[in-house]
């Protein structure tokens, strides 16, 4: 029976919770925490090899924090769940995480089912560490009694739109007076589409959702051609571009700029042009640290390296807070990655160990980049205005972290 069960079979008794450390003669103590890793497993595509290489990174980091003797010298006892993009699964892997005790996990992969479990998440005292959820409301989301349970180490997307708006008005790059946008139909989609449209200078002529995974997207193609758009801003997850393909197709000749993650390593010859708006990742140390652990994977899916982060700053809370409570990580959060103090990064859980037990204060850099959580448990990224020339991305312009400290919530 799980701790969790107990206490509720008990009434949630003080008297019975204190009987059942003392019939266990302090022996919880010893035991390993549970984490959990919720992700798309079943999904195939692109978001199959999402979920396949955050799996590794999740390992990688739980397999750090283990071999440093794990927090509070207890090991992590991983559990993954399949979300299989869909909420009724999400939440019976989730009710399982629960059921097992499980203070916290990393995950989930996509808005939808980040959204579907915040209530779940604030209700049942478990803390969620998204690598890639990015919908500006889970800035405000799963908090209970003045404590957030959700978290997430890659940015709202208030940021992305920013960057998407910054293309299409700015003359050095598409100066469009209308623009159409096309989103997948789903909270992420229209959650960045919305913003995307808050703050474009020119005028939104069309606003076309799709459903993604489908064969035929004739009328929202025309939708958009008809409109008469000088852009089209397209926004989707990683490996459904199949209407912006149409699209081109049709042909439709106006500037396209893409969100983040949508252009392959392998660029096609019908992206030749296209303006992206992608997170900048650095060739830091600690990055390629992580490559050469994933070397058989890589190049890393997008987001991979958040992933990795996402765990170890789970661990690394724990460590901080001194207990392995999910109310206790979310309010040490900040404080292992907020910008300030001795630096650790990738692998470094010896030495973060160390640090903690020599009150001295902590600060994560990750394989994702600096990672700093403000008071929402969110970071801001650095950005890089991307175009796709000759089947190359070339770097145009790159937006640092802090031009977002003005805006990074709503």
């Amino acid at each position: 029976m799980s701790r969790r069960k107990y206490i509720r079979l008990a009434g949630g008794s003080l008297p019975a919770i204190s009987g059942l450390a003392g019939c266990l003669g302090g022996e919880l103590n010893q035991q390993p925490i549970r984490v959990g890793a919720l992700l798309p497993l079943s999904a195939s595509g692109a978001l199959g090899t999402v979920a396949k290489h955050h799996r590794r990174a999740i390992e990688a980091a739980v397999a750090d924090i283990n071999d440093a003797g794990g927090p509070l010298d207890r090991k992590l006892d991983l559990t993954v769940g399949d979300s299989e993009l869909d909420q009724s699964a999400a939440k019976t892997a989730f009710d399982s995480f629960v059921d097992d005790d499980v203070v916290g996990f990393v995950g989930p992969v996509t808005t939808d089912i980040s959204m579907s479990l915040a209530d779940d998440l604030a209700r049942e005292r478990v803390i969620a560490i998204s690598p890639s959820s990015t919908y500006p409301d889970l800035a405000s989301a799963a908090v209970r009694d003045g404590t957030k349970y959700f978290a997430r180490t890659a940015a709202n997307d208030v940021q992305q739109a920013r960057v998407m708006a910054k293309i299409l008005d700015d003359d050095r790059y598409v100066a469009a007076d209308t623009v159409a946008i096309a989103h997948a139909d789903n909270d992420f989609g229209k959650g960045l589409a919305t913003a995307i449209d808050e703050r474009i200078s020119g005028e939104t002529v069309a606003i076309v959702p799709f459903t993604p995974g489908t064969d035929d997207y004739l009328k929202q193609v025309e939708t958009v051609v008809q409109s008469e758009a000088d852009a089209v801003a397209f926004v989707s997850e990683p490996g459904n571009t199949a209407m912006l393909e149409q699209l081109i197709s049709y042909p439709y000749y106006g500037e396209s700029v893409l969100s983040e993650g949508l252009i392959p390593e392998n660029v096609p010859l019908y992206m030749n042009g296209m303006y992206s708006a992608s997170v900048a990742t650095e060739r830091t140390s600690s990055s390629i640290e992580l490559s050469q652990k994933l070397d058989d994977i890589t190049p890393l899916a997008p987001y991979t390296q958040h992933a990795y982060d996402a765990a170890f700053l789970l661990g690394l809370a724990i460590e901080q807070a001194g207990e392995a409570d999910a109310t206790a990580i979310s309010d040490s959060l900040p404080s292992v990655s907020g910008g300030v103090g001795q630096t650790v990064t990738v692998g470094e859980f010896e030495r973060a160990k160390t640090l903690v037990s020599a009150d001295r204060t902590v600060n994560y850099r990750g394989a994702s980049g600096p990672v700093d959580l403000n008071d929402d448990l969110e970071p801001l990224d650095s950005y890089v205005i991307e175009r796709v020339t000759d089947f190359e991305l070339d770097e145009l312009e790159l937006l640092r972290a802090w031009v977002f400290e003005e805006e990074s919530t709503e």
